[in-house]
């Protein structure tokens, strides 16, 4: 017959006392090198943003190596880093990466760096009349670089194009240069409001929407570029040829 346990008799396990102090040290001691991590990786940012000029490769590496940084920066923050175990440094290396990414691409855009190029898009050429023109404009995109329109009884030349930058354009000219003859810069205007174009009517002009008209001459081939330059001196350049 089985021995009853009495109720005086000690338990066989005995939960552990609860180290209030250990626990708060440990917390505000994760809290310290979580913020550490983060001020580290902003300094990656910036030295893979001075980098970035220079190779984009170079600079997502340099960003990279700086993270490796953290087990002898942390200490001048105060931080104890003798305790921490692998699952420790894991989570900080997270930290600091998704951190340093986020810092970065940051930097890359306005108005901190503009890494990126003007655009020239949409660009389409018709035959109009000077100084009024009120039917359809014909519109044609030049295929191959070379466009061919008819003239017929108009007097010159619409070409219409949108150009864009993520933080404006600083410069944006049109440089036409008549078979034979010398180059001639043209100043072009926005254009907003409903659209000329044929079949395109009941539309409005697209944002960034700018042309440029010139008349004609005897010549029956026109060389055409479109420059942007944005406000940190980056172009963008499209040429093609009007034929007539």
């Amino acid at each position: 017959m089985a021995r009853r346990k009495r109720k005086d008799e000690s338990p066989d396990w005995v939960a552990p006392e609860f180290d209030e102090v250990a626990f708060m040290r440990r917390e505000i001691e994760g809290a310290r090198a979580a913020v550490a991590t983060i001020i580290w990786a902003v300094v990656g940012a910036v030295i893979a943003f001075a980098l970035f000029a220079v190779l984009p490769f170079l600079a997502f590496l340099g960003g990279i190596a700086v993270g490796f940084g953290l087990y002898f920066m942390l200490p001048l923050f105060g931080v104890q880093v003798d305790a921490f175990k692998r699952k420790d440094w894991i989570g900080h290396g997270i930290t600091y990466f998704f951190s340093w990414l986020a810092f970065w691409i940051l930097f890359l855009n306005p108005p901190f760096g503009d890494f990126t190029d003007p655009t020239i898009q949409g660009i389409s050429v018709s035959p109009y009349t000077l100084p009024l023109f009120t039917g359809n404009l014909t519109c044609e995109a030049p295929a191959g670089g070379t466009v061919t329109i008819a003239l017929d009884s108009n007097n010159s030349i619409f070409i219409l194009f949108r150009a864009s930058d993520n933080r404006g354009l600083a410069n944006l000219s049109v440089t036409m240069t008549p078979g034979g003859g010398s180059p001639i810069l043209l100043s072009p205007t926005s254009v907003s409001g409903s659209n000329q174009c044929a079949g395109h009517r009941s539309e409005l002009y697209p944002s960034a929407t700018y042309n440029a008209t010139f008349p004609t001459s005897a010549t029956t081939s026109y060389s055409v570029v479109i420059m942007a330059t944005d406000g940190v001196g980056r172009q963008a350049a499209v040429g093609f040829l009007i034929r007539v």
